[in-house]
């Protein structure tokens, strides 16, 4: 049996609507920015339960986006250790320094312990990464640490369309939230991303960014720097087919997680288990393999000898073993603090194939020829 990383949960039926709909868009000749992107930014607000979303052209751009209409410029942002480089590059675009903080060992989220030690003067904002799709337990305590100290709360919510905890969805737990639409997300638009907040005043800046610094588009005016990060009508009609089947997508991914739970009960790895009152997105399906074991060699046998597609880790290298902060200490506001949860993580983690319509056959078969591997 051949299990690939993932399938793209479009059908025959999406692609005759879509088709229909590329057609008459395609004729019409509105391709930026109108009806489409209007429907797709007020369903993923509703979805999200904040009060508006602004697309853009990636959740890299909705980052940075962020950063800039909050005029982090001059400060500092904690990231977590574990998490991709655009969570920090793009604070760095925008002018910010970085502080990289460890995780828990639970969800593998911000540790708010480790992070309070390394925060400054200058600390203006606080990244939350809603790793694999999960939510952080200790998301409650992150908030009430940036009210107390008077910090932006940020959500790098790129892997948790639809995720929640406690009745509360992630996008909407700060002042705003970044997510991406590349088509390995749980909702895809092909590329693409969007912010979402509640915040009236930050809603108009982002508006403004996205248009070149125009707050009324077409008016040849701009009023404060901008650049080009607007949507296009075609990944937006992507996403309105996501979104219309976004509560099946989610109940599909959560169902093959419970097997997987189920089926990896008795075995030598740790699955990563929702916290109470959580219902993860499932981006990733993750697991700890044991101490010392050679994952890449556990990879390479899985897809050699019995065709079976892991997915890329979330992630491999934290951030304080990128070079990238090597070779451009200006970036950091300090020096690089040890991670030893995250340096674990990074170490031992696999992700397993999980996407809708994944079969129990086929999820039988990948902890077989994993655990065998082993």
């Amino acid at each position: 049996m051949e299990v690939p990383i993932l399938k793209i949960p479009f059908d025959q039926e999406d692609a005759r609507s879509i088709g229909e709909d590329l057609s008459r868009m395609l004729l019409s000749g509105h391709l930026a920015m109108g009806e489409k992107c209007r429907l797709f930014e007020s369903a993923l607000a509703d979805f999200v339960g904040v009060r508006w979303a602004v697309g853009c052209q990636s959740g890299t751009a909705a980052l940075e986006m962020i950063a800039r209409a909050l005029d982090l410029a001059g400060g500092s942002v904690v990231v977590p250790a574990l998490t991709f480089m655009a969570t920090a590059l793009a604070p760095l675009a925008a002018g910010a320094r970085i502080i990289v903080a460890d995780v828990d060992p639970i969800s593998f989220q911000l540790d708010p312990e480790a992070l309070v030690s390394q925060l400054r003067p200058d600390t203006r904002a606080i990244i939350l990464v809603h790793l694999g799709g999960f939510m952080s337990s200790r998301w409650r305590a992150l908030v009430s640490l940036a009210q107390e100290r008077g910090l932006y709360l940020i959500e790098d919510a790129a892997h948790a369309h639809g995720a929640e905890i406690e009745g509360v969805k992630a996008g909407s737990l700060g002042v705003a939230a970044a997510f991406s639409f590349y088509p390995t997300k749980v909702l895809t638009t092909a590329e693409g991303g969007a912010v979402t907040t509640s915040e009236a005043s930050l809603r108009e800046k982002l508006l403004t960014l996205r248009q070149h610094g125009q707050k009324n588009p077409g008016s040849n005016l701009h009023e404060s720097f901008g650049l080009n990060y607007r949507p296009s009508e075609i990944h937006a009609l992507l996403g309105l087919r996501m979104m219309a089947k976004a509560d099946w997508i989610l109940a599909q991914r959560r169902a093959a997680a419970a097997i997987y739970d189920q089926l990896l009960a008795h075995s030598p790895l740790q699955a990563i288990q929702a916290a109470p009152g959580e219902k993860p997105a499932y981006y990733k399906y993750l697991a700890l393999l044991p101490e010392k074991t050679a994952r890449d060699k556990i990879k390479r046998r899985l897809k050699d000898e019995f065709q079976v597609s892991l997915a890329g880790e979330v992630y491999a290298t934290p951030l304080t073993r990128q070079p990238f902060f090597v070779n451009n200490p200006q970036s950091l506001a300090g020096p690089l603090c040890p991670a030893p949860v995250a340096e674990m993580v990074a170490e031992r983690q696999v992700a397993l194939p999980i996407w809708p319509g994944l079969s129990l056959e086929a999820q039988e078969y990948v902890v077989d020829c994993l655990l065998r591997s082993l």
